[in-house]
């Protein structure tokens, strides 16, 4: 499956998602075409090819002419569902203006149906969000991914006067993303870029694997002094590994150093985050600064359990600061089976790769409690059922 992984370090607009995939191959004149569809007047498409702080990249710009009025929520999406446009395309487009509708109205305590659009009713904002999905769906991208998202900072000119960066529609639309400010003085992430994102994108973080076919760099309206005002996007395919032989998902690895702690509580705290929903735990002794002795403390997190273990690491440990980072996953297909065997009846995991087992593994806990029932060595336990279930499955 093809893959866009969008780079926000300099924010994200509409404008710019567009010259990215402009720059990265989508042809122009197809979505000069496509864009016909929607049966709009009054406008131009331009592009040219720029610089920014010496780096090249794509410029898009939507040109206008005559006056242009502001479109309700109502009026945009009738024109995009009337529109020759394909179903993926038009249901893009419209869920992307539903969640901008749904900021406008909770930043302005108001109903979706009675929100007028100021900027992002203008025929440049429609042109760049269905454009975007345009060229999703011509360049057949089938995952799309971001960084994490540069807000920028200072004001912004709006139709209600002049407000702090990140505008109030455009922070509502950014809850549950991660984003970052910095000190450059300009509105770096704007609300059709935002919402593009938040509509589209199915994770936000470190790039994912693949193998990078394609790269595109579109380009801002600023001069930025401390790096280039360019979007950039990467555009590739996840055939690193046969992905149906698999299971994948996406967990947080959350580590630290600690050499002035009493490890008497070491077993304590790998309880404690076990049960706070960590998916493993491990210590492992490291030489710290001052040729101490310590221990590194990795635990390995779904998203939703991290807040639960950051709190165990601070409660229990002597720590000051944890490092994280979100890694991916790939994952033999698991199955659990009970046999019988001359001790009783165990649980047994199954490994599955493609078609067949490639491996088996008895529950731990299923065999020490045979074992104490049938007074035998645990490992010879362990041993004989997984041998059973080797016989069974490993064929």
């Amino acid at each position: 499956m093809r893959i866009a992984y969008f780079d926000c370090s300099s924010g994200v607009s509409g404008d710019m998602i567009l010259a990215s995939l402009l720059d990265a191959g989508l042809d122009f004149a197809h979505l000069r075409k496509e864009l016909r569809k929607l049966n709009l007047s009054g406008y131009k498409l331009a592009r040219k090819k720029t610089e920014k702080n010496g780096f090249a990249a794509t410029k898009f710009d939507v040109v206008l002419s005559g006056s242009h009025k502001r479109r309700t929520l109502k009026e945009i999406t009738g024109i995009i569902r009337k529109s020759r446009l394909g179903k993926r395309v038009k249901e893009l487009s419209v869920d992307i203006f539903e969640n901008i509708a749904g900021a406008e109205a909770k930043a302005h305590n108001r109903s979706k149906r009675n929100i007028h659009f100021h900027e992002i009713g203008d025929t440049d904002s429609l042109i760049d969000i269905v454009g975007s999905a345009i060229a999703f769906d011509c360049l057949k991208i089938g995952k799309i991914y971001s960084s994490a998202i540069n807000t920028g900072s200072g004001n912004v000119l709006t139709a209600h006067g002049l407000l702090p960066v990140p505008a109030p529609a455009t922070a509502i639309l950014l809850k549950n993303m991660p984003v970052y400010s910095d000190d450059d003085g300009y509105e770096l992430t704007t609300p059709t870029g935002a919402a593009i994102l938040k509509t589209a994108c199915r994770g936000f973080g470190a790039m994912p694997l693949m193998n990078i076919k394609h790269i595109g760099a579109g380009a801002g309206s600023f001069n930025l002094k401390k790096r280039p005002d360019i979007l950039r996007v990467f555009i590739g395919e996840d055939d690193v590994v046969d992905t149906d032989n698999y299971e994948r998902d996406n967990v947080i690895e959350v580590e630290a150093n600690i050499d002035d702690m009493n490890m008497i509580g070491t077993g304590f705290i790998l309880e404690r985050l076990l049960s706070a929903g960590a998916l493993d735990v491990y210590f492992a002794p490291v030489y710290m600064k001052k040729t101490r002795m310590g221990i590194l403390l990795s635990a390995i997190t779904e998203k939703k359990c991290l807040a639960a273990v950051l709190k165990i690491f601070f409660d229990e440990t002597t720590t000051f600061g944890v490092r994280t980072r979100e890694l991916s996953r790939y994952k033999l297909k698991r199955e659990i089976k009970i046999i019988k065997t001359g001790y009783g009846a165990a649980r047994v995991k199954i490994g599955r790769m493609g078609g067949g087992a490639v491996t088996v593994s008895p529950e731990y806990e299923d065999c020490r409690l045979l074992a104490e029932k049938r007074k035998a060595p645990l490992r010879r336990v362990y041993d004989d059922i997984k041998a059973a279930a080797e016989k069974l499955y490993l064929k």
